[in-house]
């Protein structure tokens, strides 16, 4: 009976060892509020993280290696939608990583779209949100994404972290619709990279991309915590044609006082003649539920009649 019950432990630590080994987690956002856009009032997801669900997983290969993979889907909590109609996961990989870094491969944000939107107070969310956009990053279809892409991450070195993407040419030019985008080819393969820089209070970024329609942007990115505030800024300029590139610049604080933080930012589209203000205060009612609300005003000789209407919103997010 000794031996059995010996047996049945030793068979149920190799059982749990076995399972700390691997894991597989459902995590995602919930978000809907009341927004005035273009002149009208409409329910949407109006605020941070979008409404979204995630599968992710990690398996322990020994050694210090590990396999990973994750998968993305945004949906329209409002009305049950799907966000992109050519594509139900928005992005997904498969990967290892180890002392060398990580390497995955799949559908994914390029290495300057993975770094721009850190340094936008509102997240690159809501009507307040004043990021520059990364210009034409992606094709319509994918919102900015890249398939058939390899990327690779260094390990950190004193703070410094190193990011390279490639991939195909094919299914991933900007020319046409979005309805037709994925069946256009290329001229060429897309490439990024980044180079990342945290240490203590402060942080700068430099990025890099070319579609596969050899379109670029450059983009240069900088935030400090000062202890009552964190304050970023972006500058990006990029082709929006073979002919033709423009210039966009941000700043913008975030400032925290008890489960509170007020959000503000401006932003510039100099050749576009584009300005934007936007304001924010976001109420944490504990770590997974915030309520927000924003306000955006645009102005400027480029921007049309409906754009220059102060837009609002009001809303909250759950995650999970």
């Amino acid at each position: 009976m000794k031996k059995t019950l010996l047996a049945i432990a030793v068979l149920g630590a190799f059982v749990g060892a076995a399972q700390a080994q691997s894991s597989v987690t459902l995590s995602g956002a919930v978000d809907l509020g009341i927004r005035r856009q273009n002149g009208a009032y409409n329910m949407s997801n109006a605020g941070s993280s979008r409404t979204n669900v995630s599968l992710s997983g990690t398996e322990d290969l020994g050694g210090g290696m590990s396999a990973f993979f994750y998968m993305n889907h945004r949906f329209n909590l409002n009305t049950g939608a799907q966000r992109d109609a050519n594509a139900f996961w928005r992005q997904g990989w498969v990967g290892l990583k180890g002392g060398f870094g990580n390497v995955r491969l799949g559908k994914m944000l390029p290495p300057l779209q993975v770094v721009n939107g850190d340094f936008d107070p509102f997240g690159t969310d809501t009507v307040g949100s004043v990021h520059t956009g990364g210009f034409l990053a992606g094709v319509p279809a994918y919102g900015s994404r890249y398939a058939n892409a390899i990327y690779y991450t260094t390990p950190s070195l004193g703070g410094l972290t190193g990011h390279a993407m490639i991939a195909a040419a094919d299914n991933n030019s900007s020319t046409g619709t979005t309805a037709t985008a994925l069946n256009n080819n290329g001229t060429k393969r897309p490439t990024g990279f980044a180079a990342d820089y945290a240490a203590g209070p402060l942080r700068v970024s430099f990025a890099y991309d070319k579609n596969a329609d050899a379109l670029k942007t450059t983009g240069f990115y900088g935030s400090y915590n000062a202890g009552f505030a964190t304050f970023m800024g972006q500058y990006e300029k990029g082709d929006v044609s073979t002919s033709t590139s423009l210039k966009r610049w941000s700043l913008g604080a975030s400032v925290p006082f008890g489960a509170a933080t007020f959000k503000a930012g401006y932003t510039k589209w100099t050749d576009e003649d584009v300005k934007k203000l936007g304001l924010g205060l976001w109420y944490s009612m504990s770590k997974r539920t915030t309520l927000y609300t924003d306000m955006g005003k645009t102005s400027g000789n480029g921007a049309s009649t409906n754009a220059k209407k102060t837009q609002f919103d009001v809303g909250v997010n759950h995650k999970f």
